[in-house]
């Protein structure tokens, strides 16, 4: 079983993306292609780059969460000591889970409440479009939960710094 939940994640936070890059794209070259030199552009090209941007970020950002390699500003942080650094972090990450888990069921009903309206050219539902953005909140949610699990470890004690923490001290 948790064999297939790592292969159903690599699929939404790997495969997806970069499916919906490559998409992306394709639809680039081909849009500016009947654009420059047939002279006729493409209403249809430009509903997949959309999609696939969205897509793309979306997604992508689920898959930099994994490894830890989202952007963070970390400046004041740094400068703490592991104890108050992990208390300040998971101060943080307790508003955005907070936030993003308040989130899920709306995104997800307002994905199917919009599921009536199709894109112009391509007559895609809407909530294939927007249903991204609530595997992104669940996604968000859960690795931002297991940041403040290693918050609560560095303030008891049972491990000296977080990971984020230590790869403060090195660059500094």
């Amino acid at each position: 079983m948790k064999k297939l939940l790592f292969f159903l994640r690599d699929i939404f936070e790997l495969y997806m993306p970069v499916t919906a890059f490559l998409i992306m794209f394709m639809a680039i070259l081909v849009q500016v292609f009947f654009r420059y030199v047939v002279r006729y552009p493409l209403t249809w090209a430009m509903e997949i780059i959309v999609i696939g941007f969205v897509w793309t970020v979306i997604l992508g950002a689920c898959f930099t969460m994994r490894y830890r390699a989202h952007i963070k500003f970390t400046l004041i942080y740094d400068l703490l000591k592991p104890k108050p650094a992990a208390a300040f972090r998971m101060l943080g990450n307790l508003i955005i889970l907070v936030t993003f888990s308040s989130l899920v069921f709306a995104s997800w009903k307002y994905s199917f409440f919009v599921g009536f309206l199709k894109t112009p050219a391509l007559r895609i539902s809407y909530t294939y479009i927007f249903l991204p953005f609530t595997y992104f909140l669940c996604s968000i949610s859960f690795y931002t939960i297991t940041e403040i699990i290693e918050d609560i470890k560095v303030l008891r004690g049972l491990i000296p710094d977080s990971v984020d923490h230590k790869a403060g001290e090195e660059t500094a």
